[in-house]
């Protein structure tokens, strides 16, 4: 019987290669490693490093420290903190229910995974008009609010490799379609603290979104309704009524 040959001997794949390299430096540092000594961990340049280490981290394989200039592996490789994310939904669903009871309007909690937005907790508005996700949906990152908040906190070679995983597609005639005027839009989420999806995801609708700060995964909470309900001039008080819920959600977790 013919033996068949290891895999690795007959069909070298470049590229798989050096991510495995990548990986197994970060591995064998079992602590944050900076650019330079993981490209020569690697043996590539720094380059060639640093784009093998954007396309990794947008898919949470690599994670950044908090000061951004070290890298170590990332939740993908750990098991899922199902405690954490349970006593965040906890913390956060009374709160997103008393905010929805006193607005009238849908409010939202969303995590970042992977190059998308997950609806984690959903208090429905009572209107029989509403916008409304179910918990487990996921969306687009550059056409939410919530995906414009927490993107305005990461590094922007994290933020357009993510973007390179599914482009910017058009959901409507609103939605920023190119990558240079979502890093723009973000850097003005950044200066005023709150992300607006202003009918770029949905014809009509209209949200509201502000980071949850100090977490250990990027989250958002959200207000969102037609926008018939959510005028462009009520936006900003809008987020000033998530901000306050994210302290209290933050707060809660604290305590």
């Amino acid at each position: 019987m013919e033996q068949m040959p290891a895999p690795h001997a007959a069909y070298p794949i470049r590229a798989v290669d050096r991510v495995c390299d990548i990986l197994d430096a970060l591995a064998e540092a079992g602590r944050p490693v900076s650019l330079p000594e993981v490209a020569a961990a690697a043996e590539l340049p720094k380059s060639s490093t640093f784009r093998y280490l954007a396309a990794l981290e947008a898919r949470r394989y690599v994670e950044r420290s908090a000061g951004g200039g070290e890298y170590q592996l990332g939740p993908a490789f750990r098991s899922p903190d199902a405690q954490g994310l349970a006593q965040l939904q906890e913390a956060a669903e009374p709160v997103l229910a008393a905010l929805r009871d006193r607005m009238g309007e849908t409010t939202n909690l969303g995590l970042l995974e992977g190059s998308t937005v997950v609806h984690a907790v959903v208090c429905e508005s009572p209107q029989m008009m509403r916008l409304a996700a179910r918990v487990g949906e996921r969306g687009p990152v550059h056409a939410t609010a919530l995906g414009k908040a927490m993107c305005a906190a990461l590094p922007e070679a994290q933020v357009r490799a993510m973007l390179s995983q599914h482009g910017l597609p058009a959901f409507t005639e609103s939605t920023i379609t190119d990558p240079n005027a979502y890093l723009a839009e973000l850097e003005t989420v950044r200066e005023q603290g709150y992300g607006v999806d202003d009918q770029e995801n949905q014809l009509a609708g209209r949200c509201v979104a502000v980071p949850l700060s100090g977490l250990p995964v990027p989250a958002a909470i959200s207000v969102s309704a037609p926008a018939g309900r959510l005028p462009a001039r009520e936006v900003r008080h809008v987020a000033q009524q998530l901000r306050r819920a994210a302290e209290e959600i933050v707060r809660a977790l604290r305590e």
